[in-house]
C-alpha cells in the first residue's frame, strides 16, 4: 500500500516539475527521452531475437561466394540514438541545475560523443565475435580446387575456383603468376591469399 502511494505521489509530482522547467531544458530532455525510449526498444527487440546486430553491423559481401568485410561504420542507428540520448538527458540536467544552454549544449555533446563511442565499441567486439565464426579462408591454402572460371596469365583478375573450405563449396576469386592461362575444369593448387579474399593458384601437380 505505501508503494503505491509512494508511486502515486511521483507522478504527481512530474507535471509540476515540467512546467518549471524552461522550454531549452524541456527540448533537452525531450530529444533524450524520446532517443532513451528507442535505445529500450532496441534492447528489448534484441533480446526476444528480433533485432540482432546484423541491422548495424555490415554483413559481409561477396565477390562470386567469396565474403569479405566491408568495415563497421561509426555512425549508425545504435550508435547516433546513444549520442541523442546522452546529448538531451545531459544538457536538461545541466539546465535544470541552473548551468547556462553554452555548458549544456558542450556538456550534451560530450556526453553523447562517449555514449556513442561507448556503443560503436560494443557493436565492434559483438561483431568481431560474430565474424569469429565465418569461414577462415585462410585455411584453404595448399588445398586444392577446379577452376570455375578460366584464370588468365600473370596476375590478370577475372579467373574463379570452386574450392571446399570448411567443408562448405564456395566460388572465389583466384588468379595465377604463370604465363599461361588456366581453363576452366583444371584442378589447381592454392598457394597464398591475397586480400580481398583472392587466391593465388597453379595447375596441381
Amino acid at each position: 500500500m505505501n508503494t503505491a502511494n509512494q508511486s502515486s505521489s511521483i507522478f504527481e509530482q512530474l507535471p509540476p516539475w515540467w512546467e518549471n522547467l524552461g522550454w531549452e531544458a524541456q527540448i533537452f530532455y525531450a530529444i533524450g527521452s524520446i532517443a532513451l525510449t528507442i535505445v529500450v526498444i532496441q534492447a528489448v527487440l534484441t533480446l526476444v531475437g528480433i533485432g540482432e546486430i546484423e541491422a548495424d553491423v555490415p554483413d559481409e559481401i561477396s565477390v562470386g561466394d567469396a565474403p569479405h568485410d566491408i568495415g563497421l561504420g561509426l555512425i549508425s542507428v545504435r550508435s547516433l540514438t546513444a549520442f541523442f540520448m546522452g546529448f538531451g538527458l545531459t544538457g536538461g540536467m545541466l539546465l535544470d541545475a541552473g548551468k547556462p544552454l553554452q555548458w549544456a549544449v558542450g556538456g550534451g555533446f560530450l556526453v553523447g560523443a562517449i555514449f556513442m563511442f561507448v556503443i560503436f565499441w560494443i557493436m565492434k567486439m559483438l561483431y568481431g565475435l560474430r565474424a569469429s565464426g565465418n569461414v577462415d579462408l585462410a585455411s584453404a591454402k595448399n588445398s586444392t580446387g577446379t577452376v570455375y572460371v578460366e584464370i588468365q596469365p600473370k596476375k590478370n583478375s577475372g579467373g574463379q575456383i570452386e574450392v571446399l573450405v570448411s567443408g562448405r563449396l564456395m566460388t572465389l576469386p583466384a588468379i595465377t603468376n604463370s604465363a599461361e592461362k588456366i581453363p576452366a575444369g583444371t584442378l589447381v593448387r592454392i598457394t597464398e591469399l591475397l586480400p580481398p579474399n583472392i587466391f593465388i593458384v597453379e595447375t596441381a601437380k
